[in-house]
């Protein structure tokens, strides 16, 4: 191995985080093609055009939401959700949390409701003609696990990387298909590195096609996560301790 591989392999165990997804920047320029399932007001689309100049499909499809995605060249709006079949369903608009496509909870405010197309993976990556996803971000409110279960393996494995926010804290009836699901991921080449206490920042990386090694995966999983969540902790222990002396 030459000292330039050797340093590309190297870099390649950073991390970075945006909108609490973690992925890895060195698998990322101006040539990636980047899907934001879940894109809110724009917020992860923007920074990832701000800090690659790559390409972006922003997906989200409450209206309300994707009016206030600010315009760019490289930036496309798809209207649509994510789910596990392609159909017209029921967008619920929360007043106490982010709007789903699942049910409502005991407790959940519910504003109103908005039709929308929803399509299954294999019919969104048809819809904006990506051949390949450098990353994906994945956060859909709960509707992600009926996303993996219909995705076909091959289709997953076009994504270089994959960071997801799971919501099986919201519902947690939820928690032993998200363990399915990355026992699948693993068994189709994925590394698969949990940077959450629970299952809200995880990330997927595909081995192969990514060229990320085992000993920079374990150098990821076993030191980068912890040396990351160090600077969290602290935080998390500073609001404990100001909430303590406002009290």
């Amino acid at each position: 191995m030459t000292l330039e591989a050797h340093q590309t392999k190297q870099t390649r165990a950073k991390v970075d985080r945006l909108c609490n997804h973690t992925y890895l920047p060195d698998l990322l320029n101006v040539d990636s093609a980047v899907l934001d399932l879940g894109a809110n007001r724009g917020e992860f689309s923007h920074g990832m055009i701000s800090r690659f100049a790559c390409k972006v499909f922003a997906v989200e499809p409450h209206s309300g939401l994707r009016a206030n995605i600010e315009h760019a060249p490289r930036l496309t709006l798809v209207p649509v959700g994510v789910s596990g079949r392609s159909q017209r369903v029921r967008l619920l608009v929360f007043g106490n949390r982010c709007a789903s496509l699942l049910h409502q909870k005991e407790g959940d405010v519910v504003d109103s409701e908005e039709e929308v197309e929803v399509l299954d993976f294999r019919s969104l990556l048809e819809r904006i003609g990506a051949e390949r996803i450098d990353l994906m971000k994945v956060d859909i409110e709960g509707a992600e696990v009926e996303m993996f279960d219909s995705a076909s393996d091959s289709d997953l494995q076009r994504c270089i990387q994959i960071t997801v926010e799971f919501h099986d804290f919201v519902y947690p009836e939820q928690g032993a298909r998200v363990e399915l699901i990355k026992r699948r991921m693993r068994a189709l080449g994925f590394w698969v590195i949990n940077f959450s206490l629970d299952n809200t920042d995880v990330l997927f990386v595909n081995a192969a096609a990514s060229g990320v090694a085992r000993l920079q995966y374990i150098k990821l999983k076993y030191i980068t996560k912890y040396l990351q969540g160090i600077p969290r902790r602290f935080r998390a222990w500073q609001r404990v301790i100001s909430l303590g002396r406002a009290n």
